[in-house]
């Protein structure tokens, strides 16, 4: 008989595999067919799970569509932060980490975003369809990293505006997956030079500079004439 542990074990496995295999389903269909599934009961059939399955994981179609996105994050994340080293990283290597890991898992997706990924540019810092569950997680990521750059002084502590970096990084995310999108150059090298490239500019904004230190030491000017 098997015990209480193996039986909660077999259960998680399973739904692991059911959510992973729904996924992943929805993305075949995606590519397949070019268009969502008409509904729940068809796509079931499709990728032959039962409904009842579905709707214990998903209720809606959208909510699959969130998830493809929000875990392949999650995957990326993981791969990165789990590497020799990365700890001891700066923020600014950290996140240029993150792009290379992100744009090698992007390459077995690309077929996907292209049905998938309209003009995610068309309003700033918007939300494309789907990416609704990737977006909270990846401001999330990004509030955490530069907290620790702050508190590393790796990053000016600069008030409102630190606190909202996170949009700033979004943006650039999305201006990333766009040029990526369109990108016709061998290996990508359009996507991994602009990535270099802007990555390096808003460091070079948002770390420590010259007018931090002008402005620290117009405070301390200031403090020592009191």
């Amino acid at each position: 008989m098997e015990s209480m542990n193996t039986q909660v074990e077999n259960f998680v496995n399973e739904s692991i595999a059911a959510r992973q295999k729904v996924i992943l389903g929805y993305r075949q269909y995606i590519i397949a067919h070019g268009h969502q599934p008409g509904g729940v009961t068809d796509f079931c059939k499709e990728i032959s799970v039962s409904e009842e399955s579905f709707l214990e994981i998903f209720k809606t179609l959208d909510e699959v569509a969130d998830a493809v996105w929000a875990d392949m994050l999650d995957e990326v994340l993981n791969a990165v932060e789990s590497k020799l080293g990365y700890n001891e990283c700066t923020t600014r290597e950290k996140v240029h980490h993150f792009y290379q890991e992100f744009f090698m898992k992007m390459k077995t997706y690309r077929s996907y975003l292209l049905l998938t990924f309209g003009d995610g540019l068309a309003s700033l810092g918007g939300t494309p369809a789907g990416m609704g569950e990737l977006k909270k997680k990846f401001k999330t990521w990004v509030k955490e990293l530069i907290a620790q750059g702050v508190q590393l002084e790796q990053v000016a502590n600069r008030g409102k505006i630190t606190e909202g970096y996170d949009s700033l990084f979004w943006f650039q995310f999305l201006f990333f997956l766009n040029i990526w999108k369109h990108d016709k150059s061998p290996a990508f090298e359009t996507t991994n030079i602009a990535v270099e490239k802007a990555v390096t500019l808003t460091f070079d904004l948002i770390e420590k500079n010259a007018l931090d230190s002008a402005f620290d030491f117009g405070k301390f000017i200031l403090q020592t004439e009191d």
